[in-house]
């Protein structure tokens, strides 16, 4: 009995000393002043919205200032009082949670605050993944006190699993990616164009942006080797964080092997078999349903996409062998030279990953790729019910061998689609066709970039 009172005693004083700390950071929080420099995105957070908005993204692409920036409005243009405005990040390394202790966050404000509703309050949660129980934690307070609710998350599993059995319906998502090339000018305080003497500029920007990708840090770095040391580091953060502890791996060491693999079949076919034989040959031992967890959560963790090869048939896309493209050209970089210099296949990757913000979403690609016995377009757009769009990608069209791949390429992809255009993609090309009754767009792809 008397070590029962002892144990409740020892709870009670965790439970007080748990509630001081969150007291602590809640204040700080409030006193915070919005840090310098920070830049606006358009990210479709929106403040009149009676949902739960959740913005998820990988590291470092601004999803907490863009929340800074959201307080900040309430702050200074709807006249919201600071007290009233929560916000918590559940990395802060002073506390860690047990789901029954998320209760502590509204106990703390209400002390600090006896005097005001908590119905009145907006919510704000950074990096929810790293606090277990968040879902429920949010579903509550979303059904008894307020529908104001934002929180942010570096892997997608929080809106494909957890969010999806607990909120059912209750949340819409907001993707957070590196910048895309027309956000890369604007934050590099360049106005793009396409003629006079703005074009060069243009032009330059889009080379660097080829190499160094879109992370907002890295664009005025002095130096590419400062801009590798910066994404490298993002890229151990998500290694560790977001796809190790985040999903509690004990074995882990083919991890980097694996996903330098991966980086290094940029526009080529490949099997999730190939990639474990790979990982055998250099003597580790790992079963091949490990490496088809590995390449999901790598995913889920914004490291690459997958996409299939086309079908109308969801189970043949989903049977077929992959291709692999990163969601950042510099990341892609800080992690292998295998592209160094090869822009042709950074091209590449880039025009994915402008098709996946134009077309895709956290819930589908919509982007996939075609091949034949006779050759392949590198891309396919198709929205379920809609018209599909084949897209080839060449650094130049100039070698005739090659212009003739190209759009035999493109051909046999939109008519298998039964499409009437097709768009490819070169560095400085542009041109019309029309071949077999399709409608062939040559464009150059910083125009293109910066087209809706």
């Amino acid at each position: 009995m008397l070590r029962n009172r002892s144990c409740y005693r020892d709870i009670f004083r965790i439970f007080i000393f748990m509630k001081e700390v969150i007291k602590e950071i809640l204040i700080q929080n409030q006193e915070r002043n919005l840090a310098k420099g920070l830049r606006m995105r358009y990210t479709g957070i929106s403040l009149d919205l009676e949902k739960i908005q959740a913005i998820i993204g990988p590291r470092r692409v601004g999803k907490t200032s863009a929340m800074q920036l959201a307080i900040e409005e309430l702050k200074t243009l709807r006249g919201v009082s600071a007290e009233y405005i929560i916000y918590f990040n559940f990395e802060d390394e002073r506390i860690q949670f047990e789901p029954h202790q998320l209760d502590l966050i509204l106990q703390a404000w209400q002390e600090l605050n006896p005097e005001n509703e908590l119905k009145n309050a907006w919510f704000f949660f950074d990096e929810v993944q790293a606090a277990p129980g968040w879902e429920r934690f949010l579903n509550r307070i979303n059904e008894t006190i307020s529908k104001r609710i934002f929180f942010t998350g570096s892997n997608s599993s929080v809106l494909h699993t957890e969010l999806k059995s607990v909120l059912r319906g209750r949340s819409i998502a907001i993707e957070l990616l590196p910048l895309s090339f027309k956000e890369y000018c604007e934050f590099s305080n360049i106005e793009p164009s396409e003629y006079g003497l703005a074009k060069s500029k243009t032009i330059a920007l889009f080379h660097q942006y080829l190499v160094r990708g879109g992370y907002p840090e890295t664009i005025n770095l002095p130096s590419q080797q400062i801009s590798i040391a910066y994404l490298q580091e993002y890229y151990n953060a998500m290694l560790l964080r977001d796809i190790i502890e985040y999903n509690q791996l004990s074995n882990y060491s083919y991890l980097r092997s694996l996903y330098r693999q991966a980086a290094s079949t940029i526009g080529k076919i490949v099997s999730t078999r190939r990639l474990h034989n790979h990982l055998k040959s250099q003597q580790y031992s790992v079963g091949i349903n490990s490496v088809y967890e590995a390449m999901d959560i790598a995913e889920q963790a914004y490291l690459f996409k997958r996409i299939s090869r086309f079908d109308y048939s969801d189970s043949k896309r989903e049977k077929s062998d992959k291709k692999i493209y990163w969601l950042d050209n510099g990341l892609l970089n800080a992690n292998t030279a295998q592209y160094t210099g090869n822009n042709g296949l950074l091209l590449e990757n880039l025009i994915f990953k402008e098709l996946y913000l134009k077309f895709g979403s956290i819930y589908t690609n919509n982007i996939y790729y075609y091949a034949d016995a006779s050759g392949e377009c590198d891309f396919v757009v198709y929205q379920e019910g809609g018209v599909a769009l084949p897209v080839q990608v060449s650094w130049t069209l100039t070698d005739s061998d090659t212009r003739k791949r190209e759009i035999k390429g493109l051909l046999n992809a939109a008519a298998y689609c039964k499409a009437e255009t097709g768009w490819i993609i070169t560095l400085d090309e542009e041109e019309k066709l029309t071949i077999d009754g399709v409608e062939v767009k040559i464009m150059p792809a910083w125009k293109w970039l910066l087209r809706s």
